[in-house]
């Protein structure tokens, strides 16, 4: 016997090995034959869809993912960038159905990534939409309720309007989750008034979960005020595509349950018997079980409020049947329905064993979802902390960023000023520059021009000197007139050529600042009255007239150079033989000045010698300006000649 069993086994063993081997031979012949296809393929767009069908059937298993590899490899290479954002978005569906959060998140990156890049967010919100729904079901509701606000900032942010109107509904969805109700309908409304026109299948989820939220809030008008219009968005969905009912008839089997649950709660049976017979149009085995327990546990509160206590009963076990473990919370519900309807049948001590197997389930239920609520808490917690410390460690980064900035700002600005400084001080030094050597040209071609002149008004008196000194002693009978004659003109001509080499000498001093003074205290209105009677006594050819108001005016000065200066003014040619000049000059005393004020000066009005005119004019310029003090000559033909002495 052992031998048969064990023969028998080895029967079994080897029929499931070549039925494993068929499974993989058939396999790789699709999958061979599925590459050969997008090899022979010129279309690349098509070749890309092809693989992706072929994800379609193998969505789950690891040879999907070498579909989905070569499509993205293609479509990157390829630019197709509509394609590639397709093939990140089923990498997200296949670890989504294999339930694998972590990988089905790496995913999503990645779609977010390429999203940006190529400024098309459709499949990304979907995407989104699908793990925060997930995060619900887990219980995660505060988690969800973040991230769906996040959703909408970034929605506005990119203004990307759809992305509100999907982040509005992940909100909602959250809300209800976590039985905030009021709040949840207020984020469905919302979502409804900025995008009225959404597509067929938004506007159910829209209003089945307001119908849902009406229902659990007892607010029964309301709820069927929804359903209704559920009703009316799949009636306008089959008038588009009369082929749709097929498809659409599990969402007709869901409105009329949900109806009846409006009349059960309201105890309708009427209205609650016509809705479930509606239902039985689209009842089948193969429905959704959800909706299965529901349509039978409804058939079990009609049969109750009629009081048809055996169809009640076996309508109610039929219900519990079918949950299967699956769903042990709408199981415990229905088991309660259970017990009150033998409750209210008469069957006591049923109905009280039923009772009891609902609130051991309901304890080890609630137990357990406490349990559940407390790993959700700490797992928020957690994150809320990692978000904080993220966000305090970005505050400080950011605050260092912008201290950072600020100061390389403040150190550019200060190297830009102090460029601009720089700069324009260079400009003035050039400028400046400039100018000097326009000056210093200017002197070299003044002195040169000044050398020239000078020289010939040095030769003409030193070869009239030179001249009448040698007829002198050469010539033997010249009369007593000739000789006094020419002795005069010697005189005068060495006179004139003396005072010629000092004025230049003097001159070379002050233009060299090399010029001696022996400054002493003076009073400068007793040197003014001194020049008076100096120039009265040298020639009668001036009339001097000297004004002041002043007693006295002391002054720290060089008393020789200052009657010079004034002397120079007053005073006409040795051989000048004219009219008698009138020169008038005023003291007055302006603040920490004086001014001495001369009209109808020789100098500027008779001298013929423009080169001793200039000589002299420029040593009492200089002179004065060794003091502090100027010497200006008025323009015009009216020369006033303007002096000004610091008296400190």
């Amino acid at each position: 016997m052992k031998k048969i069993i064990f023969i028998l086994l080895f029967i079994i063993g080897i029929l499931f090995q070549i039925r494993a081997e068929s499974s993989i031979s058939t396999d790789k012949q699709f999958r061979d034959s599925i590459f050969q296809t997008v090899k022979f393929e010129s279309n690349d767009t098509l070749r890309s869809k092809i693989l992706r069908n072929a994800f379609q059937q193998y969505m789950g298993k690891d040879i999907a993912l070498e579909f989905l590899d070569s499509a993205l490899a293609l479509s990157r290479q390829k630019g197709i960038h509509e394609e590639e954002l397709y093939v990140l978005f089923d990498y997200c569906r296949h670890y989504e159905f294999r339930a694998e959060a972590s990988e089905m998140e790496r995913c999503f990156l990645n779609l977010k990534e390429a999203s940006y890049r190529y400024k098309n967010y459709s499949l990304y919100y979907t995407i989104w939409l699908s793990i925060l729904q997930a995060r619900c079901a887990q219980g995660d509701t505060e988690y969800a309720i973040m991230q769906a606000k996040e959703m909408q900032k970034e929605s506005i942010r990119i203004k990307y309007d759809r992305g509100v109107f999907v982040s509005l509904i992940a909100l909602a969805q959250a809300q209800n989750f976590a039985e905030q109700y009021d709040e949840a309908i207020a984020s469905y409304k919302q979502a409804l008034t900025i995008n009225p026109n959404a597509n067929n299948y938004s506007l159910l989820l829209i209003h089945k979960s307001l119908a849902e939220i009406y229902l659990s809030q007892q607010k029964y008008i309301e709820a069927l005020s929804e359903l209704e219009q559920q009703q009316k968005v799949v009636e306008k969905l089959i008038k588009e595509d009369t082929q749709s009912i097929n498809v659409l008839k599990n969402i007709y089997l869901e409105i009329e349950v949900s109806f009846g649950m409006v009349y059960a709660k309201t105890k309708d049976k009427d209205n609650l018997k016509m809705h479930l017979t509606i239902a039985k149009k689209y009842y089948d085995k193969e429905i959704y079980f959800s909706y299965y327990i529901d349509y039978h546990a409804l058939w079990g509160v009609y049969y109750k409020l009629i009081k048809d206590w055996d169809k009640c009963f076996q309508a109610f076990d039929l219900a519990l049947s079918s949950c299967q473990g699956a769903e042990p919370f709408h199981e415990n519900s229905i088991l309660k329905m259970k017990a009150e309807a033998m409750l209210e049948a008469g069957r006591y001590e049923e109905a009280a064993n039923i009772y009891k197997t609902a609130a051991l389930k309901g304890d080890s239920l609630n137990q357990d979802m406490l349990q559940r609520h407390e790993e959700v808490y700490q797992a928020n917690y957690k994150i809320q902390k990692a978000l904080l410390d993220k966000e305090l460690l970005t505050k400080q980064y950011r605050w260092i960023y912008v201290g950072a900035s600020a100061i390389i700002l403040i150190l550019m600005l200060l190297a830009i000023i102090r460029a601009f400084r720089i700069h324009r001080q260079l400009r003035r030094s050039e400028e400046e520059t400039r100018q000097a050597l326009e000056t210093i040209e200017a002197t070299d071609k003044m002195k040169e021009y000044f050398l020239k002149n000078i020289t010939y008004e040095i030769r003409i008196p030193l070869n009239t000197v030179v001249g009448f000194s040698e007829l002198l002693s050469t010539e033997k009978n010249l009369s007593e007139e000739e000789i006094q004659e020419y002795s005069v003109t010697i005189k005068h001509n060495s006179e004139k050529l003396l005072a010629l080499i000092n004025n230049i000498l003097d001159l070379s001093r002050l233009e060299a600042g090399m010029m001696r003074f022996n400054v002493q205290e003076c009073d400068a209105v007793e040197l003014c009255r001194e020049v008076k009677m100096m120039v009265n006594m040298q020639t009668k050819m001036v009339n001097a007239y000297f004004h002041t108001d002043l007693e006295i005016l002391p002054i720290q000065a060089d008393s020789r150079w200052f009657l010079k200066v004034l002397s120079s003014l007053l005073c006409v040619p040795k051989l000048y033989t004219g009219d008698i000049c009138q020169v008038e000059y005023t003291l007055t005393k302006e603040g920490q000045y004086l001014r001495i004020t001369v009209t109808g000066s020789p100098l500027y009005h008779i001298w013929k010698d423009e080169q001793e005119q200039r000589i002299l004019h420029d040593i009492n310029k200089l002179c004065l300006e060794a003091f502090k003090g100027s010497y200006l000559v008025s323009e015009g033909e009216q020369k006033v000649v303007t002096i000004t002495y610091p008296l400190a």
